[in-house]
């Protein structure tokens, strides 16, 4: 088996909710009332700034989209205000605090990559487990072989850590690349096609040669054949 590597494959965006933070909102809302939060909602700040969007709600949080970081806020936290949903917080302020999160839970989860870990796709397969995990990336040992991959390619699921591809998806890049049990076969067929090759040189060889004696055997022919006609010259007399 072969020690490959696949980059750029796997990115941590495609883990569900891997971007998305669980910001450091006020706990009390900061307007009077409750507000009304529905998806596609725009939310404002204290001063009237629009903060971002709500992208989704599952009647515990709201997940806000400034445009530039994904924020779990608890529906606590926001107001009711005259134009809608109001948060304590402004744009700025939120996605700093968003990023403070996911600099945090990155740093958590990556402690969590280390060797004898057991890796899930996202379809809940189990993949392999982790050999070692370096610069280069984490070399995961799947049933067709050693892979490389980027260490932002995985993430936090159900099942513990996931990799962003399904077992399929592994399993193609894998035989593109020509690693594992397809890179074997691959090899298997260049040595197939390496021998077709020499194989074919040698035939190649052995035609020229008997071309060669073919020609000295035409060479003869015509020898005998000139020395018929001058037989033949030399009865004529008689």
């Amino acid at each position: 088996m072969k020690h490959f590597a696949v980059f750029a494959l796997a990115s941590a965006a495609a883990l569900p909710g891997a971007a998305l933070a669980q910001a450091a909102a006020p706990a009390q809302a900061p307007a009077t009332g409750a507000a009304t939060v529905a998806a596609g909602a725009t939310v404002y700040d204290t001063s009237g700034g629009v903060v971002g969007t709500v992208e989704s709600t599952d009647g515990t949080n709201a997940v806000v989209n400034t445009g530039t970081v994904k924020a779990a806020i608890p529906l606590t936290s926001l107001g009711q205000g005259a134009q809608g949903p109001v948060l304590a917080m402004t744009k700025a302020q939120l996605e700093a605090a968003a990023g403070q999160q996911q600099a945090q839970a990155s740093a958590d989860f990556k402690s969590k990559l280390v060797p004898g870990a057991t890796v899930y796709g996202t379809g809940g397969t189990q993949l392999g487990t982790i050999k070692s995990v370096d610069a280069s990336g984490v070399t995961l040992t799947t049933a067709d072989g050693p892979v490389v991959l980027p260490a932002n390619g995985f993430g936090p699921g159900p099942q513990g850590i996931v990799l962003g591809m399904t077992a399929a998806q592994l399993k193609a890049a894998m035989t593109a690349a020509g690693g594992g049990s397809a890179g074997a076969s691959s090899s298997s067929s260049s040595s197939t096609t390496a021998g077709d090759m020499a194989a074919g040189t040698t035939a190649a060889t052995g035609t020229e040669s008997a071309s060669t004696p073919g020609t000295t055997a035409e060479a003869s022919t015509a020898a005998p054949g000139a020395t018929t006609t001058t037989t033949k010259a030399k009865r004529k007399p008689r």
